[in-house]
C-alpha cells in the first residue's frame, strides 16, 4: 500500500514563533487572496511560541 500527503485548498500553509506568540496563515481555498486567514496564538514565553508552532509544521507537514 503507497500512501502519499495532499495539500489541500484551505490548509495551512505557514505556522511560526514570534514575539511570545505563534502566527497560523491559512491561504484562499479559492486563491484570492481577499479570503486568507491570519490566526494568532498569545503564548508565555518565546520557547512556548516555538513548541506550538513545531507542533502545528509537524501536524500539517509543513517545513521548519
Amino acid at each position: 500500500m503507497t500512501t502519499s500527503a495532499t495539500t489541500k485548498k484551505g490548509s495551512v500553509a505557514h505556522a511560526y514563533a514570534v514575539n511570545k506568540r505563534v502566527e497560523i496563515w491559512v491561504p484562499s481555498p479559492t486563491g484570492d487572496s481577499s479570503d486568507s486567514f491570519t490566526f494568532t496564538i498569545p503564548c508565555l514565553s518565546d520557547e512556548q511560541a516555538e513548541a506550538i508552532a513545531n507542533t502545528w509544521r509537524e501536524t500539517w507537514g509543513l517545513k521548519s
